[in-house]
């Protein structure tokens, strides 16, 4: 039985109890026009696939919502007036501040397109990230592509009945039962961790100033400007080069780049060490079809980040923290803590939800490009991209939660095109000053490029 569960389950609460709503959005700029009858073929693949999904509320207390299938598809939306050229990037912002999904009552995706002025054609997929992660997003564009998707979830009616109701019924009970294995680990992890709290911790490196702010703070009372967004294309030799350059991988140099332009921009934490979430995926071979299966593990980076200083230590720490995840308790705890909050009334999730502190930035290194991604109707895309949004977030929250960023990279022919985030208004308010900031940041590891 296919549940809301995981990363899908809290972005769920997130859309019930705050309003917000998080799309990732898939770009696409090809150099020609595919043609429409292509644009409607993937369109009715994914239609027939499994982002074609909605959610069902239980109707048992404690039993966990489920995803059935959704017999509605959204049509595409093909616009015929050319967009110029310098303007693309204006065109995928528009698109996804201006569509709201509902995976709720099957609203999950939504594919735009549009000609532009010097004869390419511009591409955007939009899907709730309750739908699905980028791994999912691209098992379903891989399934289009081979004209073989098909849609392994219940149909609605399995939610209803006594067959539905003896599922939830069956479900709720697991769920208690989940609750106490959990509660019980937690209570291990709290005692191994109090039996070690007097042991020697290892000093941290030495700190050292960062680069000068550039970024403009906006007053904290004034109003606050919307997140701002923007898109570049680097060289994917020249990504590779510097990597080694400055002792690190493609990974770690995507850390450096992004934890850099976070000081640059002048965010500063009181120890001055920089929190950074580098996004993991735990998807599990081909038949692993949850919406969502997605981690992320943390680094703490002290002191200065930058080409003088190497990627060496930020490498070290990304790679450990990889083997605790996978390793040690860490990973179980965190595991351990959702089965907990998910039998607590709403209110009191709310509350908790609104106290969880961010990290200062989070990274998405995404690695290649599937080559059944970047092609629409035998057309291969010349600039493609991938980012995630989180739409209603109030200002206050994006100002206090954290990450103040957040950035995607993705690698295909000879290109490395990476999507900038800026959410906390006072660092990153100001548009101008975001492409400065990554402009001079990008100049300083030696990183040629070039904005949408």
């Amino acid at each position: 039985m296919y549940r809301v569960t995981g990363n899908d389950e809290s972005y769920l609460l997130a859309q019930k109890l705050f309003g917000m709503s998080a799309p990732i959005q898939y770009c696409w700029i090809l150099p020609e026009d595919p043609g429409e009858t292509a644009l409607f073929d993937l369109n009715d693949q994914l239609a027939q696939g499994i982002l074609a999904r909605r959610v069902a509320d239980p109707r048992v207390p404690f039993a966990r919502a489920r995803w059935v299938r959704c017999d509605t598809a959204p049509r595409p939306r093909l616009e015929t007036a050319p967009v110029d050229d310098s303007s693309t990037s204006d065109w995928f912002d528009d698109r996804v501040r201006s569509t709201r999904l509902d995976p709720v009552s099957g609203y999950g995706w939504q594919l735009d397109a549009a000609p532009t002025s010097a004869g390419r054609y511009a591409v955007s997929l939009l899907v709730s990230h309750m739908t699905s992660d980028g791994q999912g997003i691209y098992r379903a564009l891989a399934a289009a592509h081979a004209h073989s998707s098909r849609n392994p979830l219940p149909p609605a009616s399995a939610a209803t009945g006594m067959t539905g109701l003896r599922a939830d019924l069956t479900d709720a009970g697991g769920q208690i039962a989940a609750a106490a294995r959990s509660l019980r680990v937690l209570a291990g992890a709290a005692l191994a961790a109090r039996r070690g709290a007097g042991a020697p911790s290892s000093a941290a490196p030495e700190q050292v100033e960062g680069p000068p702010a550039v970024a403009s703070r906006v007053p904290a009372d004034d109003p606050a400007p919307e997140p701002t967004l923007a898109i570049y294309d680097l060289d994917r030799g020249e990504w590779a080069a510097r990597a080694a350059e400055f002792g690190g991988t493609t990974n770690s140099l995507f850390t450096g780049v992004i934890g850099g332009l976070v000081q640059r921009a002048g965010v500063r934490s009181a120890d001055g060490v920089m929190r950074v979430c580098i996004a993991v995926s735990k998807r599990e071979g081909d038949d692993d079809d949850r919406a969502n299966a997605s981690g992320g593990v943390w680094i703490r980076v002290p002191g200065a980040i930058g080409p003088d200083v190497g990627l060496g230590g930020i490498r070290a720490l990304s790679k450990q923290a990889f083997v605790d995840y996978a390793t040690s308790g860490d990973r179980q705890v965190a595991d351990n803590v959702q089965p907990i909050v998910r039998l607590l009334p709403s209110v009191i999730i709310g509350r908790l939800m609104a106290k969880l502190a961010g990290p200062d930035t989070t990274v998405s290194n995404l690695g290649e490009a599937p080559a059944t991604a970047l092609e629409i109707g035998g057309v291969t895309a010349e600039s493609f991209v991938i980012r995630a949004l989180m739409q209603g977030q109030p200002a206050q929250v994006r100002r206090e939660k954290g990450p103040a960023l957040a950035a995607w990279a993705v690698e295909y022919a000879d290109k490395v095109s990476v999507a900038f985030f800026g959410i906390d208004p006072d660092h990153f308010g100001d548009p101008d000053a975001l492409h400065r900031d990554i402009r001079a940041e990008l100049d300083r590891w030696g990183l040629s490029h070039s904005a949408w």
